[in-house]
């Protein structure tokens, strides 16, 4: 009898525990699904607290990129808008469901505004405002030669009728001086040196080098590759710059045969050529530079052949002041970009005419209206972007008024707050735009006063040397 009254007891006690454990797991079940639901809700306003809702350069650079704009391509976000953007049916379908649950879970309207960003900022910003702040305006710099920089005692001499530039594109110029490519410095050097003797002879540009490759398969190639790619005549700056940046350096360096090329050229021409060098090294081509140079100036006595050698070693320098001797021109020497710059130099008084057209070396009201365009690119995608978001912020208060997820107080708040933020982005495109412009014209005013510098100085000189032309 007692062990059937323990086994009662027992029993009892075990039924017991298992109903106990039943009813405390019914109990904790909706506590666990409440976290489970907190936890689900979390995640879209986790992270608003670093949002700021207001629009400018410092909130949108720091802005989280929304989380449902994962697939949305920097192309697509500037893309041009004819009427009003036009948000992806994928994307209004993806966003239903984030939506519900942003409104569940926010507490106002602000926190609301904060979610929406949170899903659908453009993740661009940040891009485009570093573009925009990086503008710089690409004006081209003025040449201002100084007749003073000559040595004393040296002749005057009068600006030839036609003037030859050969320019080596052999691969070593695409080796570096003072940190930028000699090609590319060379390349500025020339526009520069272009514009100025363009104002009194017509201007033609060689170029040698630029084929192949350095490679011995490719020598024949190469040296062979001696082009005229500005044809002699009237200077043109537009047509002459695309002339300069149609080629690459590439091989070897025949020298020789540029000169040649030059003597032929100048055998068909009235009056007197100079010929400009600018090279970086010697002859790898085989050819006599020398003996080029000799025979074109035997051809013409009156034309002269100088040669700029630009951080150059002492081998090839020695091979290019022979050539410039015996083309009875000058070696001047360039050690750095500043030097190459400085070393193209007239050695001559530029004309009264010249001084009269100098204020074209400054940029010109269509030049101005180039750069204002290029200064606009980077503000007016910044717009464009913003419009996108805007409209998209607008299909997503929609979505969440139709299922009457928030009220109607809510909803028209949450409009205007859309139709507010796209003017803001307007008024922040027009500030960068206006900032960018400001830079264009301080520059160019920096570069018109002095151009009327030089032109005083140079109209002085000419006083006191008593030439008048």
């Amino acid at each position: 009898m007692k062990r059937y009254g323990l086994w009662l007891l027992s029993a009892g006690l075990i039924l017991s525990a298992c109903s106990n454990d039943k009813e405390k797991t019914a109990a904790d079940s909706p506590i666990k699904e409440e976290q489970k639901k907190e936890e689900k809700q979390d995640v879209i306003l986790i992270n608003t607290d670093a949002i700021n809702l207001e629009v400018s350069e410092e909130s949108l650079l720091s802005l989280p990129p929304g989380t449902l704009m994962e697939d949305l391509t920097y192309e697509k976000d500037i893309e041009a808008i004819e009427v009003i953007p036009e948000t992806d049916p994928e994307l209004l379908r993806e966003m239903t469901p984030k939506l519900e649950e942003l409104t569940k879970e926010a507490k106002d309207t602000e926190s609301i505004k904060k979610g929406l960003l949170s899903l659908l900022a453009s993740p661009h910003y940040k891009d485009i405002i570093e573009k925009s702040n990086a503008y710089q305006p690409d004006f081209e710099e003025p040449y201002l030669p100084d007749p003073t920089k000559s040595e004393p005692g040296e002749e005057e001499k009068k600006a030839a009728e036609q003037a030859i530039i050969l320019l080596d594109a052999s691969s070593s110029m695409l080796l570096q001086a003072d940190g930028k490519v000699k090609m590319d410095i060379a390349k500025s050097a020339v526009k520069s040196f272009a514009q100025t003797i363009g104002q009194s002879s017509d201007v033609s540009l060689v170029v040698y080098g630029h084929k192949g490759s350095e490679a011995d398969a490719d020598k024949e190639i190469s040296c062979s590759g001696v082009e005229e790619v500005y044809p002699m005549g009237k200077y043109s700056k537009k047509e002459f710059h695309v002339a300069v940046d149609s080629f690459e350096s590439k091989g070897w360096t025949p020298l020789a045969g540029a000169i040649q090329k030059a003597a032929e050229m100048s055998s068909g021409y009235d009056g007197s050529t100079t010929i400009y060098i600018v090279s970086d090294g010697a002859e790898t081509c085989d050819g006599d530079p020398v003996e080029a140079s000799k025979n074109l100036v035997k051809n013409n006595s009156s034309n002269t052949v100088n040669i700029i050698g630009f951080d150059v070693d002492g081998k090839a320098e020695d091979q290019l002041k022979a050539v410039a001797e015996a083309g009875k021109g000058e070696y001047f020497k360039a050690d750095s970009p500043d030097d190459l710059k400085d070393t193209i130099q007239y050695e001559w008084l530029p004309s009264a005419g010249d001084l009269a057209w100098a204020f074209t070396m400054a940029p010109s009201p269509w030049e101005m209206m180039d750069e204002y365009e290029i200064g606009e690119v980077y503000p007016r995608q910044l717009f464009t972007a913003g419009r996108r978001e805007a409209h998209r912020m607008l299909d997503a208060v929609t979505i969440m008024g139709d299922k009457g997820w928030i009220t109607d107080e809510q909803r028209s708040e949450l409009r205007e707050w859309g139709y507010e933020r796209s003017g803001q982005m307007k008024d922040l495109y027009m500030k960068l735009y206006e900032k960018n412009r400001t830079t264009a014209e301080t520059e160019s005013d920096e570069i018109r006063q002095r151009v009327d510098v030089w032109v005083e100085k140079m109209k002085a000189l000419k006083k006191e040397r008593g030439d008048i032309w």
